[in-house]
């Protein structure tokens, strides 16, 4: 996971000679229309400067003296030459402070940590390991076919509302991953490799479980730039993502846009290609909280009568499996994207507002969505991202009906 801070304030602190400092090793700046991202080869981080303090750091790179810089900024931004020598002392000396001036020995990159919690949970023991499954499904996502044993027709069941869209003939396609469920005093035990690979104690925990392992597993198995807690639905031709933190309404969002025709891509996660920026979307089951049941009901009819799960947060979900006619591998999960589009459910707005972002803008919310890289930021992801971003038209949606987002994505992606 990485993160791009917005930061404007800080603590000033007198230099005497700021420009005389070069500007540190390993400090990279991206120029993303009238604003700079710096990015920090030792934080791995990239920094948001604004339009101030992205005309300051241009001059401090062209070796403007710091008397210059006050005057250039003064004259530009029309204000005063006492209020203008406080806001460049002050970032001056913030970039000193974190380390983008004076560093001049090539920096040490700290270590790459994986986003989430990476601890093994400690995991009761079953009361003894099952020797027979005789209930067994295959389930397909690009570049991953799972094979799923049951103890139960109980438990493949359960699997089936959450995973029967990905569903393919046992024989048809060598496996990949192999997972074996099975249920005693204890609770429900998925293994992987012989190992406890997952564990609840309630039936209406194991569906989230099952989509968490089928999820994280594809997630593991394949290569991408970057990878986006986004929704996403295609016209067939190209697609649109819909980034944003659960609880915005994007899985509501994307699923009245399938029942509105568009095929679908995913409500959870998608991987953006090196190279060829398209966009690989792994087509879970959308998983539906409660909040959004009784919206939904005029655009998935039965929804309230699909089964009910609980996942560890608490939260209760349903999920909407899509038809297999609304989406196909080879038409949906590799295509260019139109545009990002950031979607917020508001419950106070009489009137859709569908705004413009800037590139940087749109960064800063792709990170606060959610993202992930495999191994971390470096130099050259960086520069592809911010190549890709720079490209891509990106909006912001902010909704109370969901009739009116869709007319507004029409309009995006006809």
């Amino acid at each position: 996971m990485w993160s791009v801070g917005c930061d404007e304030s800080c603590s000033p602190k007198h230099l005497k000679h700021p420009s005389s400092l070069p500007v540190s090793c390993g400090i990279h700046s991206f120029q993303l229309e009238n604003e700079i991202l710096l990015f920090s080869e030792q934080t791995r981080q990239l920094v948001r400067l604004n339009n101030s303090a992205a005309f300051i750091w241009r001059c401090y790179e062209e070796g403007l003296a710091q008397q210059d810089i006050i005057e250039a900024l003064s004259q530009t931004f029309d204000l005063s030459r006492e209020s203008v020598e406080k806001d460049v002392d002050s970032v001056l000396s913030e970039w000193l402070e974190q380390g983008f001036l004076g560093i001049t020995s090539p920096p040490e990159p700290e270590p790459y940590e994986a986003s989430g919690d990476t601890t093994r949970p400690d995991f009761p023991e079953p009361l003894s390991r099952a020797c027979e499954y005789p209930f067994e499904q295959n389930y397909q996502l690009p570049g991953t076919i799972f094979r799923f044993r049951f103890t139960s027709a109980r438990l493949m069941a359960i699997a089936k509302s959450v995973l029967g869209h990905l569903e393919i003939t046992p024989e048809s396609l060598h496996t990949n991953v192999a997972i074996d469920v099975q249920q005693d005093a204890k609770g429900f035990f998925l293994f992987r490799n012989n190992e406890i690979a997952d564990y609840c104690k309630s039936e209406n925990e194991l569906g989230p479980l099952l989509h968490g392992q089928v999820l994280s597993n594809t997630y593991s198995r394949t290569a991408c730039l970057l990878a986006i807690h986004a929704g996403a639905v295609s016209n067939g031709q190209e697609c649109l993502v819909l980034p944003a933190l659960s609880g915005n309404g994007k899985s509501t969002l994307t699923a009245a846009l399938i029942a509105s025709g568009y095929h679908y891509g995913t409500d959870e996660l998608v991987l953006l290609q090196p190279q060829t920026y398209r966009i690989q979307a792994i087509a879970m089951a959308l998983g539906i909280k409660t909040g959004s049941w009784n919206v939904l009901q005029a655009f998935h009819p039965d929804i309230k009568n699909l089964p009910m799960y609980q996942r560890t947060d608490g939260q209760k979900v349903r999920y909407l499996l899509p038809e297999k006619a609304l989406f196909s591998y080879g038409a949906t999960q590799l295509q260019s994207v139109r545009a990002l589009v950031f979607p917020t459910y508001l419950t106070d707005i009489k009137e859709p507002h569908l705004s413009r972002l800037t590139p940087a803008e749109a960064l800063c919310r792709l990170t606060e969505a959610g993202t992930d890289m495999k191994g971390g930021l470096d130099v050259s992801r960086v520069t592809d991202i911010v190549h890709w971003i720079s490209k891509i038209n990106a909006y912001e949606l902010h909704y109370s009906n969901l009739e009116d987002a869709v007319a507004h994505i029409r309009v995006l992606l006809p």
